[in-house]
């Protein structure tokens, strides 16, 4: 299990060429606020989209170089998403980073929490957990990994115009997680919390499972605010800052949710 005593954790950035104010605040982000923990941990879909790690381009390597500066400090950990569920052992090793599975169970400040993207507890929305099944599959992943990159990119519009479908769609009971699904995740694992990303309502929520009580924090989405949760001995903390023009103070407080 790793094993930090400070660490910070993002997700949900959906990089791309066409915010380029996401991608300034992730380097501001990357220049100020990570170098003060042990460990990174990106939970998911920090690309918009990605259709495999040998379609990576200058803009993707730019950011890879800077996670890569930042590992020689620190511990970086990427887990993927359901838009950047390709992305592969080739990109990350650019990246300085460690992939994990999802979920996957770490030691920070002295506590255990249990990591994921978040997706997969969404059980409610049957025919995306159908989909998930099959498009992880590690046949299905290496077969769409050597299709032709026009037919890829092509694939990848569509999955975001479905994404962007459902969210629009305001059927927030599908993209939400599940509680059953939550609670039996958490009895699997009774010393733990658990921390993801992907619904992108950043919240801090409480269960009672077999186990007793145990916390669920939600990291948000990088849209108008950016977010990251900050996990120290002192304290674990959930911060939002403007992405337009992101502050960090030194000793910047958890923003009360």
């Amino acid at each position: 299990m790793h094993r930090f005593a400070r660490a910070v954790l993002i997700s949900d950035l959906h990089l791309c060429t066409s915010r380029p104010d996401i991608t300034r605040a992730f380097h501001v982000f990357i220049d100020e606020v990570a170098p003060r923990y042990d460990a990174l941990f990106i939970l998911g879909d920090f690309f918009e989209y990605w259709v495999g790690d040998d379609a990576a381009t200058d803009f993707h390597r730019s950011i890879a170089e800077r996670l890569k500066q930042c590992s020689t400090h620190q511990a970086v950990f990427l887990m993927v998403g359901n838009r950047d569920f390709a992305l592969g052992e080739h990109f990350a090793n650019l990246c300085g980073a460690t992939l994990l599975p999802d979920p996957s169970t770490v030691e920070l400040a002295e506590q255990n929490w249990l990591l994921s993207h978040g997706d997969a507890l969404c059980t409610e929305d049957v025919g995306y957990q159908r989909y998930r099944r099959f498009i992880r599959h590690p046949w299905v992943l290496a077969t769409l990994r050597r299709l032709p990159l026009k037919w890829r990119l092509a694939l990848a519009e569509r999955l975001r115009q479905n994404s962007r479908q459902r969210y629009q769609s305001g059927r927030t009971g599908l993209v939400d997680v599940t509680d059953s699904a939550v609670v039996a995740l958490l009895n699997q694992h009774p010393n733990s919390h658990l921390i993801h990303g992907h619904t992108h309502l950043a919240d801090w929520h409480h269960h009672t499972t077999a186990n007793g009580q145990q916390d669920r924090l939600v990291l948000g989405d990088w849209h108008h605010y950016g977010w990251y949760l900050s996990v120290q001995p002192e304290a674990t903390e959930l911060h939002r800052f403007a992405i337009e023009d992101p502050e960090f103070e030194p000793a910047q407080a958890g923003v009360p949710l």
